[in-house]
């Protein structure tokens, strides 16, 4: 009997992914309403926030994937040291340099990411080679969660 409800659970499961493909939510902080959500590509589900360094006021690039619900920071890539950056690696992280940029490879999991977003930083959330302005709410905090898409979802 216990096999046979870890089957059908693992059946509901794989169902419930294969049938609602990965989105990323967008929403306000502190009230959690959901300002968009976006279907996420099949290819690696990946996406990158980029900002301006409110110190340096140098590009900042932090990539991502959605994985298993969750949100998988997989690198992080700057020209200039500045407050919050990396100084060296974690164990298990790699450190190099190129072209001119520091590109250092990550494995952080996060269940929700809380950017407070300010015009001034230019804070885009690029999904696909599609560039979205997460200051078009204004400026604020909000909150990336990975979830399961419905009908509809651009």
């Amino acid at each position: 009997m216990f096999a046979l409800r870890a089957f059908a659970a693992a059946a509901l499961a794989w169902a419930a992914t294969s049938a609602h493909p990965a989105c990323l939510s967008i929403a306000a902080v502190p009230d959690g309403h959901v300002l968009a959500t976006l279907a996420m590509p099949d290819a690696g589900q990946a996406f990158d926030i980029t900002y301006v360094h409110s110190v340096t006021r140098r590009a900042i690039v932090e990539s991502y994937r959605l994985d298993a619900g969750a949100l998988l920071e997989t690198s992080i890539v700057f020209d200039q040291h500045g407050p919050g950056l990396p100084t060296a690696p974690d164990a298990g992280q790699t450190w190099t340099e190129r072209d001119g940029r520091f590109v250092v490879t990550l494995a952080r999991r996060f269940e929700t990411i809380r950017v407070r977003v300010h015009r001034d930083q230019q804070w885009r959330l690029v999904v696909a080679g599609k560039a979205i302005d997460l200051t078009q709410w204004g400026n604020r905090a909000v909150d990336l969660r990975a979830v399961a898409c419905r009908e509809g979802t651009s």
